[in-house]
């Protein structure tokens, strides 16, 4: 008899949170895993990601087709509808004992309130933060039905528990994403081979070049918080070499695909679509400067003292590590910070790092899961 546990995925970044949590948790007998993909992470048009756990030995289960993409408000709660409806039914016939979910974006929403209203308990990575857009909101209602939180800074366990939740099911383990790239080689210079991936056009940089990262979201709660033609106006006055990434599915991020489009001429802009996660992390560590609004700037790129320009308010009250330098849409103050950023010498200390985080979230997962079950008790935690 084994007690199912049933994770869901929905983006890109979801999974790089999840990686070694899901290893982990494939040495507990008493658990059955079941992976449902959903939303983004199954798109062609942004590099069908799923892909990437199918790579690395995991099956997907289940892929929810649910997205609707009109690019506005009203597509995005009609997907969290259609959405609602259709993991119902999957956790109907599945009967899962427990939902494992990550984050706050608008397309785990829906997974998260069915399996509330369902009954089914569930675990969450990622509360108790603070940032902008309609994220902040949608990651405090996942927080207030769920069952266990792990929470990445002591300043998040503090909110949830204002916030009213037990603090006996609130665990600071670290950001599972920050400890999966701690544990990645990305070698002391830039190696396309790391990349994983073929892509349609082959990125030419040197073992020596100096590069830059682009990745920006749309916001929103504010269509005008940040413009990607001012931004990569910016970006291309370094004539440097720049790598510039899809944004995310939120509404208004069709303005950031045409500024892209246009500016996809220059010999020195490079776009992705989608990179294996391993390849993102190389491209990242070995970046010059990271500019847009990504949380992975806010989060992981300290592990790598990499310089991150966020733009906007998208990551308002995130918490943050000294290599993070905010400055608003604007043309000079882009330049500016990115200038500061070559120029400064940043510390590869990160505050979202604990050791054995994934192993820990993994080990308390299966400690109360297996409460449920006339079998020996497992370690509710692993030392670090």
């Amino acid at each position: 008899m084994k007690r199912k546990l049933a994770v869901v995925i929905t983006n890109r970044t979801n999974y790089s949170k999840l990686k070694l949590v899901l290893r982990a948790l494939r040495e507990y007998d008493h658990i059955a895993i079941e992976i449902i993909a959903s939303s983004s992470i199954l798109l062609e048009r942004y590099g069908a990601a799923y892909r990437d756990l199918e790579a690395d030995g995991f099956k997907v289960d289940v892929k929810i087709d649910c997205l609707l993409m009109n690019d506005s408000h009203e597509s995005m709660v009609n997907t969290v509808g259609l959405s609602m409806i259709q993991h119902s039914s999957y956790y109907a016939s599945f009967n899962p004992d427990m939902l494992l979910v990550v984050g706050d974006r608008f397309d785990m929403i829906a997974p998260a309130l069915a399996a509330a209203i369902m009954n089914i308990p569930i675990a969450h990575i990622q509360g108790g933060e603070i940032s902008g857009s309609i994220d902040n909101k949608i990651r405090d209602v996942i927080s207030k039905i769920s069952y266990l939180h792990f929470v990445a800074t002591e300043v998040s366990k503090t909110r949830l528990t204002q916030f009213g939740m037990d603090p006996e099911t609130i665990f600071n383990y670290g950001c599972p994403a920050v400890d999966y790239i701690a544990q990645i080689d990305i070698g002391d210079r830039f190696n396309s081979d790391k990349l994983h991936k073929k892509l349609k056009h082959p990125i030419n940089i040197t073992v020596d070049e100096d590069y830059f990262l682009v990745l920006l979201h749309p916001d929103t709660t504010n269509e005008d918080d940040v413009d990607m033609r001012i931004v990569l106006k910016a970006v291309a006055a370094f004539n440097r070499k720049t790598l510039i990434f899809y944004p995310n599915v939120d509404a208004h991020n069709t303005s950031i695909l045409g500024a892209i489009s246009e500016y996809r001429h220059l010999e020195y802009f490079d776009t992705i679509k989608h990179l294996p996660l391993e390849g993102f992390v190389h491209v990242m560590g070995h970046c010059a400067c990271m500019i847009g609004n990504s949380s992975a700037g806010i989060r992981e790129a300290a592990s790598f003292a990499v310089p991150v320009v966020n733009i906007g308010n998208r990551q308002e009250g995130r918490e943050r590590n000294p290599n993070v330098i905010d400055v608003p849409c604007d043309h000079q103050a882009i330049v500016d910070a990115i200038n500061y950023g070559l120029r400064t010498e940043f510390s590869k200390s990160n505050n979202f790092h604990k050791e054995n985080c994934s192993k820990m979230i993994a080990a308390e997962i299966a400690a109360h899961m297996d409460t449920q079950l006339s079998m020996p008790i497992l370690p509710a935690k692993v030392s670090s």
